[in-house]
């Protein structure tokens, strides 16, 4: 089974670390929510077209836990772990 994502307009800088190894879509693309678009609205889209939701936004995590669609999520706690935890960095 082939998984295609959905980037939330707060990840879209991650597109050209994922371009030719994942299958995806930007919010704000043809076809897709508008950047403007609500968590809602989002949400909806994805779950309609069976896609796997990446963001940064809690609320937005939130949303999807509710609707029961699928989500990749990294924080800035994800971010400050890792920096605390490098090697040499205590």
């Amino acid at each position: 089974m082939t998984v295609e994502f959905l980037l939330d307009e707060n990840v879209l800088g991650l597109d050209r670390f994922l371009k030719h190894r994942v299958n995806y879509r930007m919010v704000g693309d043809v076809d897709c929510p508008a950047k403007e678009a609500d968590d809602p609205e989002i949400v909806k889209f994805a779950r309609e077209n069976g896609l796997v939701i990446v963001t940064k936004d809690s609320k937005m995590v939130e949303q999807c836990e509710f609707e029961g669609v699928r989500y990749v999520t990294f924080t800035d706690i994800d971010f400050a772990k890792k920096v605390t935890e490098y090697p040499g960095a205590k």
